[in-house]
């Protein structure tokens, strides 16, 4: 039996990753695809448009055997941990083969090579490393920068055998690279891989049509289509429809989802509407005014700086985009400012991170949902995993000890809170995550 895993945000699911679950299971032969999801806030500090349920149902109805949602503490942290909390879910499975993930390129040994230095980090790349950061560069860019800085200085133990032919090329190839946000999360796997020592195969597949920042859904059309949109773009589409009250014109959707996914969705925005960054806005601006240094200080991926500007800014609020905006600088990103302020609304904090560290990241697995001919998966799950399976939110706290409720506890504030925005947004009752299925 071979089973491959993907970590994944499907916000919202497309045929981009419809596209990959194929791959699997043509090219690798996977009996089962097995996906950890980020639950109803994702990695980029925002809420998902669509409800965890909902996202995971969109992926079984195209081949996805089985999805376990991703603990809300690694799901809105930083690549770096996002990737090992992923990777961890997947060991302590101790039933899958290999992770597989999209990437801008599929040169898995220039992509290995780049993790290696990230990992072992020499004295030479830190230096640099350091040097850019001085200059206030943010941290990406920086490092970006310190990995070239590094390969420039030594061509012919980094490039032994190089196919490019000089360094200067083969330097644009790895800046290029680098420049790439699903190479840079490709990389962060195969760190959280050898950091891990996992016994997982890395495999990738190169992305296709749609850029990750492409903000419009492509006219492609081939004898094998490529996928037509990114997130983005349909996330986009889909804020026009919001703004526009017209949630059953989204013909424009069609190209980008499958059908059985598309189908989903309008039932999904019949019963509820679709949710985003601001629809937290009130709640963000009491956080702001109750909270005074010692606790912005406190809060997940916060520094002195940091929690300082936002003390000194919080009296411009206005909204949660706005407030983002307002606060991100040469040295901090759009994308950490929104972590920063999503962790603030959920009670994530520094302290937080470091007990999920000592739990060795994955105390438990929660499965969302899975394919009724996947019977033979669960089984295999059953005898090899290292951690306690909940597939029933009320069982939980009758085997859990109280470390791994802890974590679950934050899983489901995060879970309630978003349903609770949901409702209101739809006139509706919020639903507990005690009753959902």
């Amino acid at each position: 039996m071979k089973i491959i895993g993907i970590i994944a945000e499907y916000n919202p699911f497309h045929n981009g990753h419809a596209y990959q679950i194929k791959k699997i299971k043509e090219e690798l032969q996977a009996d089962f695809v097995v996906v950890t999801m980020s639950g109803d806030f994702v990695q980029r500090g925002t809420p998902a448009i669509i409800d965890k349920y909902t996202r995971a149902k969109m992926a079984l109805s195209c081949g996805a055997d089985l999805v376990i949602e991703l603990p809300v503490l690694w799901a809105t942290s930083s690549a770096e941990s996002f990737a090992m909390a992923g990777v961890t879910l997947f060991d302590k499975m101790g039933c899958v083969d290999g992770i597989c993930f999209g990437a801008e390129t599929d040169d898995l040994d220039t992509l290995s090579m780049i993790a290696d230095i990230l990992v072992c980090e020499p004295d030479a790349y830190r230096a640099s490393l350091s040097s850019h950061l001085k200059d206030g560069i943010v941290f990406p860019a920086a490092r970006s920068k310190a990995l070239c800085d590094y390969f420039a200085l030594y061509p012919a133990f980094c490039f032994p055998n190089s196919a490019h032919g000089n360094a200067e090329i083969t330097l644009d190839v790895i800046s290029s690279i680098l420049n790439e946000p699903n190479n840079i999360l490709a990389i962060e796997y195969l760190k959280a891989l050898k950091r891990r020592n996992a016994s997982l195969t890395p495999y990738v597949i190169k992305r296709e049509g749609a850029g990750y920042h492409e903000e419009k859904i492509l006219d492609i059309t081939t004898e094998a289509p490529a996928p037509t949109a990114s997130a983005t773009a349909i996330r986009n589409v889909l804020d026009m429809q919001t703004h526009s009250a017209d949630y059953q014109t989204l013909d424009a959707l069609v190209s980008a989802m499958p059908k059985s996914v598309l189908d989903i969705l309008k039932e999904h925005i019949s019963n509820c509407n679709l949710v985003n960054q601001n629809d937290f806005s009130s709640i963000l601006g009491y956080k702001l005014l109750a909270s005074d240094i010692y606790a912005l200080s406190d809060i997940g991926d916060v520094n002195s700086d940091v929690a300082n500007r936002l003390l000194k800014n919080r009296m411009n609020f206005s909204s949660f985009e706005q407030f983002c905006e307002r606060n991100k600088s040469k040295d901090v990103t759009y994308s950490r400012i929104s972590r920063v302020l999503l962790h603030l609304i959920l009670n994530i904090t520094n302290s937080d991170y470091a007990f999920g560290k000592e739990l060795d990241y994955i105390p438990y697995l929660r499965i969302l949902g899975f394919r009724k001919d996947a019977s033979a998966l669960l089984k295999e799950l059953k005898t090899n995993t290292q951690v306690p399976i909940i597939s029933k939110l009320a069982d939980a706290s009758s085997f859990l000890d109280a470390n791994a409720m802890t974590i679950l506890e934050k899983d489901i504030f995060a879970a309630d809170l978003y349903s609770q925005i949901c409702a209101n947004k739809s006139q509706n009752a919020p639903v507990s995550e005690y009753s959902k299925n």
